[in-house]
């Protein structure tokens, strides 16, 4: 009875053990789709570009990601709106710029996350055509959009799921390697 206690409370300290990994942790009740409490920054990003427009345009990229991988609307929103202005000092296809338009204009995270999927595409040409040393990862979560499925572009190989946000936040795979 005693090793019974002991491993008993061995795993309520461990389970209930304080949170080390730096990142924020979350609290989400039932209905709420608002704004979350952030639980994702962002890994540094080590891939290098032709110049640095390209970077800024990339960087905004990335902000946006991060944005629905904490399922902040609004924050998604002025991501996309910097991005369209990055946008405006390299060549990039208009429906790129219109994609990220629609982000912009909208509050709900559910079409911005549908338009990410296709600004995503696009980037991702965009990105391969300009890396000029380092490595990002080309992302998919296999379940995103009833069962589709959904890539993006991430600095670190850990998957932080901007389809999903904290709903499914570690769903994916890495389908390759961008460089």
């Amino acid at each position: 009875m005693r090793n019974i206690t002991i491993i008993f409370i061995s795993a309520l300290l461990l389970a209930c053990g304080e949170n080390k990994s730096g990142e924020k942790t979350v609290t989400v009740s039932e209905g709420d789709s608002e704004k979350h409490e952030l639980v994702y920054n962002g890994a540094k990003r080590e891939a290098q570009f032709k110049n640095e427009e390209v970077t800024s345009v990339y960087d905004a990229y990335n902000k946006l990601k991060i944005a629905l991988v904490n399922t902040d609307a609004e924050a998604a929103q002025d991501a996309a709106e910097d991005m369209i202005s990055k946008m405006e000092a390299v060549e990039v296809e208009a429906d790129l710029k219109q994609v990220a338009q629609s982000i912009a204009s909208t509050k709900d995270i559910n079409k911005q996350r549908a338009n990410f999927e296709k600004l995503t595409a696009g980037i991702k040409t965009f990105v391969e055509e300009n890396i000029s040393d380092g490595t990002l990862y080309y992302q998919y979560c296999p379940m995103a959009f009833d069962g589709k499925g959904a890539y993006w572009i991430s600095n670190e190989k850990k998957i932080f799921n901007p389809y999903f946000g904290d709903v499914m936040l570690n769903c994916g795979t890495v389908s390759e390697e961008i460089k």
